[in-house]
């Protein structure tokens, strides 16, 4: 429901409800290990990335698996998953 309300209100004011951007939001979790290959990419001459996350258990649990995943490939940057639960 919010994402249709968000929708109609970008449509008649060209910005965001939630924020006041005209930058548009973009519902539910990111697809956390195709975000850190791209990094991985983009960013090959880095040794380590700190990884932070504050959330549920849920969430910071899919961040340290794909942290992980990403992390089998053995390609520099290596992923560090720092994180504090609620």
């Amino acid at each position: 429901m919010l994402y249709i309300c968000e929708t109609h209100f970008q449509r008649i004011s060209n910005c965001s409800m939630f924020t006041g951007l005209k930058a548009v939001n973009h519902f539910g979790r990111p697809d956390m290990t195709g975000f850190l290959k791209f990094v991985q990419q983009q960013h090959a001459y880095v040794s380590k990335v700190g990884v932070f996350s504050c959330g549920p258990t849920a969430m910071t649990e899919n961040i340290t698996k794909s942290c992980e995943t990403v992390n089998k490939n053995r390609k520099l940057p290596y992923f560090i998953h720092h994180f504090e639960n609620f």
